[in-house]
C-alpha cells in the first residue's frame, strides 16, 4: 500500500500513457502495442511500467527528457515529463526512462509505502 495524491498520480500515469500512445501512432509496419504493468517489488514498493513499441529515445537524450522545455516532439512544449518527475519526487518516488532491447521505450514509476526509508 502506498499513499499519495490520487489525482496527481493519475495525471502522471495519463501523461505517460498519452506519450506512449503518440510514440506508437507513427508506426506503420510494426505493431502498435502499449503495455502497462503494475507489480509489487521485493522492497514493498509498487512499480508501474508504461512500455511502448515506438522508435525509442536516443540514448544521449534519455535523462534530458525530464528537463523542462526539452522535447522530442514537433508540437511538444517539453513540460509534461518534467512536471511528472516533480510530482513523483514530491511523493518520494522515482520516475525513470529506458529503451527496450527489442525497440520502444519504457517509463517506470516507482512509489514506496508511507513511512518507508525511501522517504
Amino acid at each position: 500500500m502506498v499513499s499519495g495524491d490520487r489525482v496527481q498520480i493519475q495525471q502522471v500515469l495519463l501523461n505517460l500513457i498519452m506519450n506512449a500512445s503518440e510514440a506508437v501512432s507513427g508506426e506503420v509496419n510494426g505493431a502498435r502495442r502499449l503495455t502497462i504493468r503494475t507489480r509489487c517489488q521485493d522492497d514493498a514498493c509498487v512499480r508501474t511500467s508504461v512500455i511502448d513499441c515506438g522508435p525509442g529515445i536516443p540514448p544521449d537524450r534519455i535523462e534530458k527528457v525530464f528537463e523542462p522545455f526539452f522535447t522530442t516532439k514537433s508540437q511538444g512544449m517539453g513540460l509534461g515529463l518534467a512536471v511528472c518527475r516533480g510530482i513523483v519526487s514530491a511523493h518520494h518516488g522515482k520516475l525513470a526512462a529506458s529503451n527496450n532491447a527489442e525497440g520502444g521505450a519504457c517509463f517506470d514509476l516507482t512509489l514506496y509505502p508511507a513511512g518507508s526509508t525511501h522517504e
